[in-house]
């Protein structure tokens, strides 16, 4: 395998992901234990929106339960798979629950992408989020990792890097208990 040539410049480690068979009971506990939220929760991909989504270099056609909530400069997004063959799901039968991925937002998103797979790095899935350019790409870097998958994201306009939400209305707030 050859080395990727990834300079630290223009990266920011800005999002830990969480795979999880009960998106509703997590939500809760980080509220719960920590005081964390609210949580943004939506199902993706976000109806009207192509997701142009890949599960191993193949079309993906799959269904997610998101959660986000931001911790200072760092988002907590959870994962709860609904249907279909997808990266998220295979972990849970592989691992169980758990830290799942990180993900390195970057600007040269394009050039970062090519050069992992250079080296020869499994992209294991891609396609488009839920902010209006968005596009990401997991890697499966879990043996070089310890069993962490890396995330690519492309930044986006603001300081973040984020950009804006496709549809300001997706999401509710599911940490708080119900009346």
């Amino acid at each position: 395998m050859s080395e990727p040539t990834l300079a630290a410049k223009d990266i920011n480690l800005d999002q830990i992901g969480i795979v999880v068979h009960d998106l509703d009971a997590m939500v809760k506990m980080f509220s719960q234990l920590f005081g964390i939220g609210p949580f943004r929760v939506m199902e993706w991909p976000v109806e009207g929106v192509d997701p142009q989504a890949t599960y191993h270099g193949e079309p993906g056609n799959y269904r997610l339960l998101l959660a986000f909530a931001s911790i200072g400069a760092t988002q907590v997004e959870i994962v709860q798979p609904l249907e279909g063959l997808n990266i998220y799901s295979d972990f849970l039968k592989s691992h169980g629950p758990g830290l799942h991925h990180i993900r390195l937002t970057v600007s040269d998103f394009e050039a970062r992408v090519q050069a992992l797979e250079a080296a020869h790095i499994e992209k294991i899935a891609s396609g488009t989020g839920v902010h209006v350019g968005s596009q990401w790409a997991y890697f499966d870097t879990t043996r070089m990792l310890d069993g962490i998958v890396v995330e690519l994201r492309k930044r986006l306009e603001g300081a973040s890097g984020e950009g804006q939400w496709v549809n300001n209305q997706i999401g509710t707030d599911r940490s708080k208990p119900e009346a």
